[in-house]
């Protein structure tokens, strides 16, 4: 094996690979106006595929730009909803400037940073702490969406997802409500700890006020996330047909969905199940029936982390600009748990 370091791409080996010059490669990484923007996409995917880093020295002589944003997921595979990753894929690439190329990425895969003019982190997990201080650590432009960072110098926007889950089992207790279970996302996700906990603060609030209305608490169980999970988590709680949960409180609306085929197959119940999920995905106004959720104002917090890291981008700064928000998640009622 050679132990020669590996060669670094330049714009030569771009124009190569594209049939291209390496004058339309300068100028498209440099945003030049005689660049069409078709052109200039081919040439940052090409880029990014190669891993090319620009010299350092060049770009600060002419404050040269890849014109390439990173967007870094915790796990593209497990744990993450499709209809999550989408809308925030989407929400996020409709507010770029149309002359940025979005690059979606894990984590757990990262290549050269380098080649990133700016980062979008939307973390799940403390795992990610790691690479998001390796940003940091190489003075590259990041927002931090999802997940609350403490303590951390950095912009940072995340979802309420404590507080929604405490409110919505509140509700069903109050709703009348006394045989409850709960089925979680991942384990090692923020989202799952957080709903989790207030869950069981819900539940601890109401057996410390009410002593003489006792609650049945099932075993929490696992759903990972998927509509799988749901669908098998319920299952297993319909198998005790004298013990069954009037009320089931499910961590994303994935699960929900997979949670009501199990019930909707169920013939020989004896009462009515009542759930909710959390996210607000579209299908959960199509499910039958229609499902009680908490809505996620992804779309507010990605408008929020666009427009933040742009001003970064530009050595702009704002007194309007937040460097920490915290956005409340409202509980959207439908059949599944109604307001009343």
């Amino acid at each position: 094996m050679s132990n020669e370091p590996q060669k670094r791409a330049t714009i030569f080996d771009i124009a190569n690979a594209l049939g291209i010059s390496h004058t339309t490669v300068s100028r498209a990484l440099n945003n030049s106006p005689k660049v069409k923007i078709s052109t200039r996409k081919k040439i940052l995917q090409t880029a990014h595929k190669l891993n090319y880093v620009p010299n350092q020295n060049a770009r600060g002589l002419n404050q040269g730009r890849t014109y390439t944003i990173g967007l870094f997921f915790t796990d593209l595979q497990n744990g993450t909803s499709a209809l999550f990753l989408t809308s925030i894929i989407l929400n996020i690439r409709s507010q770029l400037p149309e002359n940025y190329f979005l690059s979606i990425n894990s984590i757990s895969s990262t290549d050269e940073l380098g080649v990133f003019d700016g980062v979008i982190v939307v973390s799940q997990s403390k795992k990610d702490q790691i690479f998001i201080d390796k940003l940091i650590s190489e003075n590259i432009p990041v927002v931090v969406l999802n997940r609350h960072i403490k303590n951390r110098n950095i912009y940072n926007y995340w979802l309420d997802n404590y507080e929604a889950s405490r409110k919505i089992t509140l509700h069903a207790l109050n709703s009348g409500s006394r045989n409850v279970g709960i089925i979680q996302g991942k384990s090692d996700y923020n989202s799952t700890h957080e709903r989790s906990q207030g869950y069981l603060d819900a539940l601890s609030f109401w057996t410390n006020k009410y002593p003489h209305r006792p609650l049945y608490r099932h075993l929490p169980l696992k759903g990972d996330y998927s509509s799988e999970g749901g669908y098998l988590a319920m299952k297993t709680l319909l198998q005790d047909l004298d013990n069954l949960p009037d009320y089931v409180f499910i961590e994303s609306d994935d699960m929900a969905i997979g949670a009501l085929k199990a019930i909707n197959e169920a013939s020989n119940l004896a009462k009515r199940i009542r759930i909710s999920g959390f996210d607000d995905t579209k299908m959960a106004a199509f499910s039958i029936p229609a499902l009680t959720t908490i809505h996620s104002p992804i779309a507010e917090m990605t408008t929020l982390g666009v427009a933040t890291l742009n001003r970064l981008l530009n050595k702009g700064s704002s007194t309007n600009t937040p460097l920490n928000k915290r956005f409340e998640c409202p509980i959207i009622f439908r059949e599944t748990l109604p307001k009343k």
